[in-house]
């Protein structure tokens, strides 16, 4: 929007004098046309002696002049024309960016004291969300400085257009590998074909003039052309090979009708093979869907081998395996199933984190569960020989409390016959043979002529 009052501008015009081409009369005459008027404005006396109001408000009138006579066409002139040199334009000063503020500075502006409690809290919720915001543009422009640099790096190591193609082109050859090389390919397509190949080759060399000559023809072709695609670049080449350095050499038309014939058979297995192969490695999304398609196929493969191998091992284990709670008659007997279940469950969670973990982390998984296999065999190993151990201190516990009952038979005995103890050592009754002392206690053999009542003796 223009200024309403504009300064006044001390620039002086710059005159300019442009020869019209008139004659000296026509310029005199000129000048006495405009004498009375520069008189009049050299004595200060205008035609108006005050200055216009102000315009009413709305757009303004144009006055339009009244129109002079117009000069004869023959008269010429020469005017002074004022070229005014425009003020130069003031420059509007660039606005400051605002001060930023420290988390230090922010805390350390107060209100003036005096205000109300619910005043300062609210003036310090807002210096903590000035703070946080501060925060959070810090982080956003770390953010970005990051995103730019990782952008700039993306230029910097961008790809030409022949670098794209020739990245691509490897890419779709290391597809082809390896789709080419995975084992589940190769029986289902490879191996068949060169079967077939190899026998065409051993049956034609069989049909020549010479067989042994023939059998020799064939070994060369098979070792130095191990498959059919190495006959020719194209499936053309290769069909010209076949027809010009087997078929034709083969003396009985019939013999020729059956190579062709198995020839044919190969053709199309060759064919069959190139569109599996160009079906899943065309591009990459081809490829993607291949390889999910295979984990999905390998996990329920591995999932229904888990379940089917449980089932069957379930037997070595059953005596493990959960009982019903409600089935138990007495207190005991629910307590019994509840510990026995119980540890069902932690055998079981032993199990399945066993399996989880090689189906997750592959073969030091296996490692993991090869030495737990060894170590569960060391403990058995051991634990046999401690129930071996176990069961020959139960032999002699149960010998040792049969001598200890002879023994206390035998004390009843003497007891009831002669109404007194056994009498101790040198007494006449253990010197002929019909008592027993104290020592004679130690020695198990003292016992032999003892008569035990039981017709041992």
């Amino acid at each position: 929007m223009p200024e309403d009052n504009p300064p006044i501008s001390t620039t002086v015009p710059e005159t300019v004098t442009v020869d019209t081409g008139a004659s000296p009369e026509d310029l005199s005459a000129l000048k006495d046309n405009f004498k009375d008027f520069w008189a009049e404005q050299d004595a200060g006396t205008g035609t108006e002696s005050e200055p216009k109001a102000p315009a009413a408000p709305g757009p303004a009138q144009e006055t339009k002049p009244a129109k002079e006579a117009a000069a004869p066409a023959t008269e010429k002139a020469v005017a002074k024309v004022e070229k005014v040199v425009p003020p130069t334009p003031q420059k509007t000063p660039v606005a400051e960016s605002p001060k930023e503020y420290t988390d230090d500075e922010i805390d350390a502006i107060t209100l003036i004291p005096g205000q109300r409690p619910e005043i300062y809290d609210q003036f310090k919720s807002v210096k903590d969300k000035w703070k946080a915001d501060r925060a959070l543009l810090r982080t956003q422009e770390e953010r970005h400085k990051a995103i730019e640099t990782q952008l700039a790096e993306a230029r910097a190591n961008q790809l030409t257009p022949e670098l794209r193609a020739d990245y691509e082109h490897a890419v779709g050859i290391r597809r082809r590998v390896d789709f080419f090389s995975d084992p589940e390919f190769q029986n289902k397509f490879q191996v068949p074909l060169i079967k077939q190949y190899h026998d065409i080759l051993d049956e034609a060399g069989s049909m020549l003039d010479d067989p042994r000559e023939g059998a020799r023809w064939a070994a060369e072709v098979k070792a130095n052309w191990q498959t059919p695609d190495t006959l020719g670049d194209t499936m053309e080449k290769q069909r010209q090979w076949w027809s010009y350095s087997v078929i034709a050499k083969i003396p009985d038309p019939m013999n020729q009708q059956q190579i062709i014939a198995q020839v044919n058979k190969l053709y199309g297995m060759q064919k069959d093979r190139n569109a599996e192969l160009y079906k899943h490695t065309s591009d990459q999304g081809s490829y993607d869907n291949l390889i999910k398609e295979r984990k999905a196929n390998t996990d329920k493969w591995t999932q229904d081998e888990i379940v089917a191998e449980s089932k069957v091992q379930e037997a070595r284990f059953k005596e493990y395996l959960p009982r019903d709670v409600s089935s138990a008659k007495t207190k005991e007997e629910r307590a019994a199933i509840e510990e026995h279940n119980d540890r069902f469950q932690k055998l079981n969670q032993i199990f399945i984190n066993t399996l989880q973990d090689q189906l997750t982390n592959g073969p030091k998984a296996w490692v993991r569960a090869a030495v737990e296999t060894a170590r569960t065999q060391l403990a058995l190993s051991e634990n046999a020989q401690l129930a071996e151990r176990n069961k020959y201190l139960e032999g002699e516990v149960a010998r040792l409390q049969t001598d200890l009952d002879k023994i206390m038979g035998a004390r009843r005995k003497l007891a009831q016959t002669s109404g007194t103890t056994p009498t101790p050592t040198g007494t006449k009754a253990s010197q002929n043979g019909q008592g027993l002392s104290l020592s004679d206690l130690d020695v198990r053999k003292s016992f032999r002529n003892f008569d035990w009542g039981d017709g041992s003796k």
